[in-house]
């Protein structure tokens, strides 16, 4: 059996300079102030993008609460607009960045819901021009920014990272129990010592740094995506809904395999979805003695028969490209489907560090569209349906994920979001926009359903990642009972989900493992379907 390599990219943030790339060109309903969220951020000085791009990140965990949103500058604010808005975030990404007085006073005014990241506060709390009215309000005081090694944040009887990277956060001192509150704290592991991390007072609501940076499956993100309901006052019930998903399952899949994993799950009786990518290609004769290979699922009878057992056997089929490869080069491994990227150019030098990370040369909505029509050719050839598109290693440019949205309903997947309003798409359809402009990226994933993210996507959530155990590119062994843990920390979100990936190669045990593991927890195994709330 071929060496097929998971490269899943979201487990951390990536801050990575690519060519320019345009503002979705999306349709959105018509904002009201009953259901229009406005978010602000810092854009001045060097790091001004990192606001930009962590409010693209807010933007999209609201889409789970099926709110509209206005994403500004916080230097271009205008007087009364939250006043205006269903609820105002503002994420101070820039220290002792010059806020509008016009935005200080109406934060202390309104009576709408305001939430506060990270720098600045100091600007509205009790040593500014505002005196004590901030504290006298609010029931807490601001202290200062500490980096003293708070790095496990507490919540709900669990406990979750920071990296130590991003170790600043805004220390903040309760005054009175009776107005403020603290939801979660962030904890010294030695010595012993915890202060707020969250903290509200009435309306008012302070993070202590900004939890859109470093993202991983255990971070504090999880903790933010499950606060961010009290915050806009969106309760939903409690429920844990839970995926399995079978990785990489291209033609020349070992059919037995799928079979074994298939049987296994209905036995249990637990639906679950098979990622098929419909052609497969290995041009550099990588696994072949250096001869060129080429296999369509349409030329495999015995691999289409096989998947249509997995779908008597409660499966669903999720489309994984085309190829899940570009062209004839590596890219950055092997050139083999499974290995490589499909939708960006990725190559590394020989320690691995990434070298370029960038769409490919000739990206376009007619490049990404053809490749997409040939894919859903092949499925419709031997009779398949997908429920839902995964973009291979979830890489593709904001134009690719735009195309996406235009032709699946529904996505499995991270998702890589940009800071760039300066590229533009041309007659062409080509997403380069101004090559000598640089962009950044990151990637996200979510705890639960978004119904529309920053490009019209809807997103089924991936979570917990896959069990891994070949290190490859310096990523840790990860195991069955790492998975169960996450998915036990992901219990404190009162919706979240616990939805991974599983390789069949592997042996079928560490899948029964993770499933019962998972069941245990009061999760319950449940299909796709496109009205996913």
């Amino acid at each position: 059996m071929r060496n097929v390599r998971n490269q899943t990219f979201a487990l951390v943030i990536f801050l990575v300079c690519i060519s320019g790339l345009s503002e979705p060109r999306r349709s959105q309903p018509q904002s009201t102030p009953s259901n229009t969220v406005l978010i602000l951020y810092d854009s001045s000085g060097p790091y001004g993008w990192i606001g930009g791009i962590h409010a693209r990140m807010l933007a999209n965990l609201l889409g789970h609460f099926q709110l509209n949103y206005r994403l500004m500058p916080v230097e271009a604010y205008r007087p009364g607009s939250t006043s205006a808005a269903r609820a105002t975030f503002y994420l101070g990404t820039v220290f002792n960045n010059p806020l509008p007085a016009s935005f200080l006073r109406d934060v202390l005014s309104t009576d709408k819901p305001v939430c506060w990241f990270k720098y600045n506060l100091w600007q509205v709390a009790r040593d500014s021009s505002f005196g004590s009215s901030f504290e006298n309000q609010t029931g807490f005081r601001f202290e200062f920014m500490d980096s003293s090694g708070y790095e496990a944040i507490s919540y709900k009887g669990e406990t979750f990272d920071k990296n130590p990277l991003d170790a600043e956060l805004g220390r903040t001192t309760i005054l009175n129990a009776g107005l403020a509150a603290a939801p979660a704290y962030a904890c010294q592991v030695t010595p012993s010592n915890c202060i707020p991390y969250i903290v509200h007072g009435g309306n008012f609501w302070y993070v202590a740094d900004t939890p859109f940076a470093y993202i991983s499956e255990e971070d504090r993100y999880v903790v933010f995506a499950d606060v961010l309901h009290d915050i806009l006052q969106i309760s939903h019930p409690e429920s844990h809904r839970a995926l399995i998903r079978l990785e990489d399952i291209d033609p020349t899949y070992p059919t037995g395999r799928l079979r074994e994993a298939a049987d296994y799950l209905h036995s249990e009786g637990v639906p679950f979805l098979v990622s098929v990518i419909p052609v497969y290609r290995d041009p550099l004769g990588y696994y072949n003695h250096g001869v060129a290979e080429m296999v369509r699922m349409s030329r495999k009878p015995e691999f289409v028969q096989t998947l249509k057992h997995l779908m008597a056997q409660g499966g669903q089929i999720v489309l994984e490209g085309y190829t899940h490869q570009y062209d004839s080069v590596p890219n950055p491994f092997t050139g083999v489907t499974g290995d490589d990227y499909e939708f960006f150019r990725v190559t590394v030098d020989e320690r691995n560090n990434t070298v370029d990370y960038m769409p490919v040369p000739e990206d376009s909505r007619y490049w990404v569209q053809n490749r997409i029509r040939n894919a859903l050719r092949q499925l419709r050839y031997c009779g398949l349906t997908p429920i839902a598109w995964q973009t291979p290693h979830y890489a593709a440019s904001a134009l690719d994920y735009m195309v996406f949205a235009d032709y699946f309903p529904l996505t499995i997947q991270r998702v890589l979001y940009f800071d760039s309003d300066e590229g533009v798409i041309g007659d062409n359809g080509s997403s380069r926009g101004m090559l000598d402009s640089a962009s950044h990226s990151a990637g996200q994933f979510f705890p639960y359903p978004i119904q529309r993210d920053f490009y019209g996507q809807k997103i089924a959530p991936e979570n917990l990642g896959n069990i891994e155990l070949v290190p490859f590119g310096g990523s840790p062994t990860r195991l069955p009972g790492d998975l169960i843990r996450v998915a036990r920390k992901n219990r404190v979100v009162r919706d979240g989900w616990a939805s991974a990936f599983f390789h069949p190669f592997l042996d079928t045990s560490y899948l029964q493992e993770l499933i019962r593991g998972v069941k245990a927890l009061g999760y319950t195994y449940v299909p796709l379907s496109d009205d996913l709330q």
